[in-house]
């Protein structure tokens, strides 16, 4: 049931994170999504248009009408892996412009350790000002987003007694923290926690494989032990907007950590280490006797199965290695991403994915991820050579 008693609530950024916010807050509150892009207010306005409880815009005067401001922007990665704040501190400029005092303002985004701090030191003194880090996995339906404990910190106790109250009215379980500090960090570690694990089982899987075991069926043998082992399963690498960047916001404060430094660069060289070795492969036994370059398809180039965001995807860097490397044909079947968003690479139609045309129009199937919407059976009736398997 929506209620006004506690006053409305403004999303800040109503992307890839913000959206979930949204569909969480307005089931509660009237809530405004607000975001700087006319075409993602537009592709938003479809699904909750006709909420009236719900105002989608790119006006930022409406924001006047908000008393709680949760920011939900991207914080990005430059070229030497710093931690681009540039997006969160226009968001701020922008509600700072708007927000009365005693309003609330909490920051969403993943951010490095101390951030939150800085970022409110001249304000803190107006606003309820907090940090809860998002934990948004896209594609999980279980446990609903309300039902996954949510992090809240605030920056003096009356700030964390209003954050606690208003998170309260949406999530099920609230977990009030001493800092915004114990808040950023958490977020940091869970995610590089799993950077870490699984760079660990992809080495090891590979030595499965040299030696003839099948690594999942060994993990799942050692997932019966019932304490002191969490299952993490090999892949090509991680993708998205969380795990492959984390590390180097944790860096920025945190420099000394070789485990995870070393960790991080074995994920990040991996995709462009598979990709050297199918080629040489193919040059070597395939083409050996030719002057031909191999045709190649690779199969999911979304982050992760069930998803079309190719941001940080492996699938995606492992196929750019081979484009340098050379190949005279190139081309993704994902039946989730567009060509639009691969411009620079042939997408293969559905049509086309038959055992008759991939046999004789490729060299090798490389399977990225197990896509959905991909018809895996149909790659069981090549020969076993063609598919290379690094899901």
């Amino acid at each position: 049931m929506v209620t006004d008693t506690m006053g409305k609530v403004c999303i800040v950024g109503v992307g890839y994170v913000g959206e979930h916010l949204l569909g969480a807050f307005a089931g509660v509150h009237p809530t405004i999504g607000f975001d700087i892009s006319d075409r993602r207010i537009k592709e938003l306005s479809t699904k909750y248009g006709e909420l009236e409880h719900v105002t989608l815009t790119t006006d930022e005067a409406l924001l006047d009408q908000a008393q709680h401001y949760l920011i939900s922007v991207p914080t990005l990665i430059k070229a030497d892996h710093s931690v681009d704040f540039s997006h969160l501190k226009s968001a701020l400029s922008t509600v700072f412009r708007h927000a009365k005092p005693g309003n609330t303002i909490v920051i969403e985004s993943s951010v490095s350790v101390g951030t939150t701090r800085q970022l409110f030191s001249s304000v803190q003194h107006l606003f309820n000002c907090g940090m809860s880090p998002e934990r948004v996995d896209p594609g999980r339906t279980f446990p609903a987003a309300c039902d996954i404990p949510k992090i809240i910190s605030g920056l003096s106790p009356k700030a964390l007694t209003v954050i606690t109250k208003l998170y309260s009215s949406v999530f099920n379980h609230v977990v009030p923290v001493s800092t915004p500090e114990v808040a950023e960090m958490t977020k940091l570690f869970e995610n590089c926690y799993r950077m870490i694990n699984i760079a660990y089982v992809n080495e090891i899987s590979d030595s499965c494989r040299k030696l003839g075991i099948d690594p999942n069926e060994m993990i799942d043998a050692a997932a019966t032990k019932p304490y002191g082992f969490q299952a993490f399963r090999p892949g090509l690498g991680v993708g998205g907007h969380c795990i492959p960047v984390n590390p180097s916001y944790l860096f920025q404060t945190c420099p000394d950590l070789p485990i995870l430094e070393e960790s991080t660069k074995l994920m990040r060289d991996r995709p462009l280490k598979l990709a050297r070795e199918l080629h040489a492969h193919c040059s070597s036994s395939t083409l050996a006797s030719t002057d031909l370059q191999p045709r190649v398809l690779v199969v999911g180039v979304g982050f992760k199965p069930g998803q079309s965001v190719i941001s940080h995807s492996p699938g995606i860097d492992f196929a750019t290695q081979l484009n340098e490397l050379g190949c005279d044909r190139l081309a993704f079947y994902d039946p989730l991403v567009s060509q639009a968003q691969l411009s620079w690479m042939e997408k293969l139609e559905t049509v086309d994915f038959t055992p008759e045309e991939l046999a004789a129009d490729f060299d090798v199937i490389a399977i990225c991820s197990r896509q959905r919407g991909v018809d895996f059976k149909v790659l069981d009736q090549l020969p076993s050579e063609m598919v290379w398997s690094y899901d």
